[in-house]
């Protein structure tokens, strides 16, 4: 009889893609007909076009948020967890799962409640050095903790928590430098690849910071820009009023990098990135050395401990915001770009952050939890 697995988390990319890629493991390597997944969590775009893309049912429950400041938005919140709590109650008692996997955040809280509450066992993972509130509390009543840093493990019981890493696509390690010179229209490297990473939605600080200094930056480097889908057109028509002829002198702006995100990584001599766990997993993994900005009021500082977990492997440059400008990174990048043994000891050191296996060992974990039950 098929195992019953519910995947719970959600609001970003980063709770989502891993309970995708357990789920694909799982399907993989003990056999498609042996499992039914469901996804609970709210309705949003990228929930619902993730799911479809790998056959998984979803059921949608709604989801309040914890803020850490003053909005009046919290009256609709306190309306929503209960009714999101009564959802999960719901639709757990329909389905009846053999398992829930927990990526966390508070989308997850009303689902792992209900669980428990059911008797129903549950594995949850946290990414960042810091675990969240909402992680912090569930650990207290889930079977199993999994992290993708070894700090985190000090906020969960012992006896239930392990060091997995982080679950990360396969076609992260297999870009092509040759594909991403095509897609971009890359000339043949006479000089060292940058590559600046602001997410999905760009990152002002480091837009700000590459405009300011292109002039420098293209003389050393050909850079790679990740704007931002919002900021692509703007920084557009102010390096054309810089006299900047896009694609042909040596700055190459992008809004985001989707498919091709493994092939410019490939490409890149040296990342300038924001410090959130998917990222530093998937440059870990390709061994890329990196200049680290965290976001200062990222949710429990998350970004800069995690940030700061690098550094003490010696596994990353970091910048914080009163520190990143035109000068300093600049000497930062030639320092690292034009000096082998200082990019060799990052390429190797940041490589300890990358574990092949976190996606067989959580995958493995739900398992052992759906056959208890």
């Amino acid at each position: 009889m098929a195992k019953k697995i519910v995947l719970s988390g959600g609001f970003s990319g980063g709770h989502l893609f891993p309970l995708v890629t357990v789920a694909k493991y799982l399907r993989k390597n003990y056999g498609e007909e042996n499992f039914e997944f469901l996804f609970l969590g709210p309705k949003g775009k990228l929930e619902s076009d993730l799911m479809n893309k790998h056959n998984i049912a979803q059921k949608n429950i709604l989801c309040g948020k914890l803020r850490r400041y003053f909005s009046f938005k919290y009256l609709l919140d306190f309306i929503k967890f209960p009714v999101g709590l009564f959802q999960s109650f719901w639709h757990l008692f329909v389905y009846m799962p053999d398992a829930v996997f927990s990526k966390g955040s508070f989308a997850s809280v009303p689902v792992v409640l209900a669980a428990r509450a059911y008797g129903i066992p549950v594995i949850i993972h946290e990414s960042d050095a810091v675990p969240g509130i909402a992680n912090k509390f569930l650990g207290s009543i889930v079977q199993s903790v999994a992290v993708n840093f070894e700090r985190a493990g000090d906020y969960f019981p012992d006896k239930k928590v392990f060091l997995a890493g982080l679950p990360v696509k396969k076609d992260v390690l297999n870009g092509k430098k040759e594909e991403a010179r095509k897609f971009l229209g890359l000339k043949k490297e006479v000089k060292p690849v940058v590559l600046f990473l602001g997410g999905s939605q760009g990152a002002y600080m480091i837009n700000k910071v590459v405009v300011d200094s292109i002039k420098d930056m293209t003389h050393y480097f050909q850079v790679i820009h990740q704007t931002g889908e919002s900021h692509i057109e703007p920084l557009k028509a102010e390096m054309a009023r810089k006299g900047y002829k896009l694609g042909h002198s040596d700055y190459y702006p992008v809004g985001f990098l989707a498919e091709h995100l493994n092939d410019v990584i490939a490409l890149a001599d040296v990342v300038v990135s924001r410090a959130g766990a998917t990222t530093i997993a998937e440059l870990a993994a390709n061994g890329k050395p990196v200049i680290l900005s965290p976001i200062i009021y990222s949710a429990n500082d998350h970004q800069r401990i995690n940030a700061y977990e690098l550094i003490k492997k010696k596994a990353a440059v970091v910048m914080e915001k009163k520190n990143f400008n035109r000068e300093m990174l600049l000497h930062s990048l030639k320092e690292i770009a034009f000096n082998d043994k200082k990019k060799i000891e990052l390429s190797k050191n940041i490589r300890q952050f990358y574990y092949p296996d976190a996606t067989a060992k959580i995958a493995d974990k739900v398992m052992e939890l759906a056959e208890k039950k």
